[in-house]
């Protein structure tokens, strides 16, 4: 037996089931399958994306904007760099690391002793 042929069949029982049990969802199934589930997952990410870049702009990023101007007052080799400049060089990354950059030059300047046993 074929468990993917066996899984829609015991899948499409369960929804007959449900639908059985739960007629005021009749209303929805027959809307589901009259615009198909793929357009109606699409409907559903367009709201999601629509919400998240409400709250985005109204919540995240007025509390992010000054911790972003913080950071690059402290650390002049700040930035975040754009997806295709990643994309073409991906070592750009590491200028968003807040610190990394004079970090790792600090380093160029520190002697480490070995120590042999």
């Amino acid at each position: 037996m074929n468990l993917k042929k066996s899984s829609w069949k015991v899948s499409s029982f369960l929804l007959v089931i449900f639908l059985l049990t739960e007629p005021e969802l009749i209303a929805f199934a027959v809307l589901l399958d009259g615009i198909g589930l793929e357009f109606f997952v699409l409907l559903l990410e367009v709201q999601a994306i629509a919400v998240f870049g409400y709250y985005f702009q109204t919540w995240f990023k007025p509390i992010a904007k000054p911790i972003y101007k913080f950071i690059q007052k402290l650390d002049p080799y700040f930035f975040i760099p754009t997806k295709s400049a990643v994309a073409q060089y991906p070592i750009v990354f590491v200028h968003a690391i807040p610190g990394f950059i004079l970090f790792s030059v600090g380093l160029l300047f520190v002697k480490f002793d070995s120590i042999s046993v």
